[in-house]
């Protein structure tokens, strides 16, 4: 499979699985306004993430590259509403526009498409 074929099928995978979130594309458009550079993960693999967190049942979350917090959105919506989720940048440049659009959009984070909430970010 050469990277055309892929970019068309990760790109069908995404259409088909990932409903319009006004959460996320902001955390995008926020990232992109920021300068930060554009390698958060795809929605299939954000939908991953929260998939697997929620499959392991997972109470308490440490993510490594914040970046924008576009993952982070993915990973907290699937903890508890008692769960935590510790997120770390490397980066000063991308660490504070990641922590910034983490307390901008804080109280969305634990919010999924049913406004359930999730845990907090600690």
């Amino acid at each position: 499979m050469d990277q055309q074929q892929w970019d068309a099928m990760d790109a069908y995978l995404c259409q088909q699985t990932q409903a319009h979130d006004e959460v996320l594309e902001a955390a995008l458009a926020a990232s992109n306004a920021s300068g930060l550079p554009p390698i958060n993960v795809a929605p299939n693999q954000g939908k991953l993430l929260n998939l697997l967190a929620r499959l392991r049942g997972a109470r308490h979350i440490l993510e490594i590259g914040t970046l924008g917090g576009y993952s982070t959105i993915w990973l907290a919506r699937a903890l508890p509403p008692d769960g935590t989720l510790l997120s770390l940048g490397g980066q000063s440049r991308l660490r504070r526009g990641g922590a910034q659009e983490s307390r901008t959009r804080g109280t969305c984070f634990g919010c999924n498409s049913r406004g359930r909430r999730g845990g907090r970010i600690a």
